[in-house]
């Protein structure tokens, strides 16, 4: 049996929001007197209430597994992605990392839009622990495959949603990821640097690697992920193979139509 790479207990993730109805205003009156009414312990209209983005979710995920991550939006599945990142701690439980985990959530995470592609390939690199000659070794290869030679040395402040798309994605899985989170990343990048990607994350997958996806592309997560976990309101529905339980969600989305 493989060994796990990520291994989540009971995690929940609280937030506050402000109470009220949605669009209200607060008055003048309400203004004046939130002082006092702190003093007194009132917590008055807006008072924060918790909202549980999510609830006591538990799952394991062996070494070379690829598994997928969907649900409705605001099931939890980026909250969950950003906690395995390390960006977000949880409110509740706890997350073992048994691998390096290296993250693709946002256009721009880990990236200092000042600095030209080259510069921040090093950048990420170095982020990762990773030595100049071993970023070196990896460069050329990265540059190719982002297919933005052209504008390597420009500022990628200056760079499309779709360039940077292909450099961060570039850079995500050739500087030895032994865990790869990705999250709906490719959306943005055109049909063929999609196929392109997909292809380059089964060979990590050949190679070993753990990959987990969010994605609200049925092929996508088809072509990649041998099982799938199902969120829905911060808590686990499903938990299984690709198929099966894509077809289940598949047939609640279109019942709930």
């Amino acid at each position: 049996m493989a060994p796990v790479a990520i291994k989540v207990e009971n995690v929940s993730k609280k937030y506050n929001l402000r109470g009220g109805m949605e669009g209200s205003t607060i008055s003048l009156k309400e203004v004046l007197n939130a002082p006092f009414n702190k003093l007194l312990g009132r917590n008055g209209h807006h008072a924060a209430e918790p909202f549980y983005a999510l609830h006591d979710v538990s799952f394991e995920i062996k070494h070379g597994e690829s598994v997928g991550l969907i649900g409705r939006n605001g099931a939890g599945k980026s909250t969950l992605l950003k906690i395995l990142s390390r960006i977000t701690r949880p409110s509740a439980g706890r997350v073992t990392l048994y691998e390096h985990v290296n993250s693709l959530l946002e256009i721009g995470t880990g990236f200092n839009t000042e600095l030209s592609g080259q510069e921040n390939i090093y950048l990420n690199g170095s982020f990762l622990g990773m030595k100049v000659r071993e970023i070196r070794a990896k460069y050329d290869e990265i540059v190719a495959f982002s297919e933005i030679g052209d504008f390597i040395n420009t500022p990628v402040k200056y760079y499309s949603s779709g360039m940077f798309v292909r450099l961060a994605f570039s850079v995500a899985v050739h500087l030895t990821p032994e865990a790869l989170l990705l999250d709906e990343i490719l959306a943005v990048g055109d049909a063929g640097f999609r196929k392109k990607s997909t292809e380059k994350m089964k060979e990590l997958l050949g190679s070993g690697a753990t990959i987990v996806l969010v994605s609200h592309s049925e092929d996508s997560i088809k072509e990649v992920c041998q099982r799938i976990i199902w969120l829905d309101k911060g808590r686990v529905k499903m938990d299984g193979p690709a198929d099966v339980v894509m077809k289940s969600y598949l047939e609640f989305i279109n019942s709930a139509k």
